[in-house]
């Protein structure tokens, strides 16, 4: 990335918030430049600048060369720009000093090139898990994006900060173990049983009961109902039998 986009920058006097309501009404951002060293400077850029930055190839990343009047300039980059929460509406922007002979740590957007195996034909899932990395390299090698081809990524397998090509344009911050992408399996449905035929199952076995009992029942009674009378009969023939053996006598 050798392109150095230039801003006109206004000094920024009045920092009341009457102030910064009037700046966007006329079209500017107020904003702020911040040094290592040098004391922070309030400052009003325009907002269709700050629109043509983030539609750049660079974006964020890009190195600007902030101007006021004729003597004083400024290389800097977009440390944070600041969004209405109501809205999309750009309501403040930070920039940061830099030297063009010193690194910087920025973050890098990450894209994925091609269809995994693991997914296109062993049914796993992609999951992109980290989507720019941290890298560290002088502002004008800064690279736009870091490209992975993922073609050949099988399932249960990844692809870490560590398995990243090196370039000698610069080198990754992030950890070695960070995980970008990886393929998984996809998770099992787990089969459950018909609620009709547990149902069904719990009739079944509270009819079983009732079947049970009712079998019972009536054999205790038959066997009542039988020894009964047999008794109360042989009872009357043997007082008939005592009487007989009375007259007897």
């Amino acid at each position: 990335m050798e392109n150095i986009i230039t801003i006109h920058a206004e000094p920024r006097k009045d920092i009341s918030k009457k102030a910064r309501k009037g700046l966007r009404a006329s079209g500017k951002i107020p904003a702020v430049i911040y040094g290592i060293t040098a004391e922070s400077v309030p400052i009003a850029v325009s907002l269709a600048d700050i629109k043509g930055i983030m539609k750049s190839e660079n974006k964020d990343n890009s190195i600007l060369r902030i101007t006021q009047g004729e003597k004083t300039k400024f290389d800097a980059m977009i440390k944070e720009i600041q969004y209405d929460y109501l809205s999309d509406h750009i309501i403040h922007v930070d920039f940061i000093r830099i030297d063009l002979n010193k690194p910087v740590d920025v973050e890098v957007p990450v894209l994925l090139d091609g269809e995994p195996v693991g997914v296109k034909t062993e049914d796993g899932l992609l999951e992109f898990i980290h989507r720019e990395v941290l890298v560290r390299s002088l502002p004008t090698s800064i690279p736009r994006e870091i490209r992975i081809d993922i073609s050949g990524l099988h399932i249960n397998q990844s692809i870490k900060v560590e398995n990243l090509a090196r370039n000698d344009a610069y080198q990754f911050i992030s950890p070695a173990n960070t995980v970008i992408c990886a393929v998984a399996a996809k998770a099992k449905e787990e089969v459950v049983a018909a609620p009709e035929a547990a149902v069904a199952e719990g009739e079944a076995e509270g009819a079983a009961v009732p079947a049970a009992d009712a079998a019972k029942g009536p054999a205790k009674e038959g066997e009542t109902a039988a020894k009964g009378p047999a008794k109360e009969a042989a009872k009357g023939a043997a007082k008939e039998a005592d009487k007989g053996a009375g007259k007897a006598k």
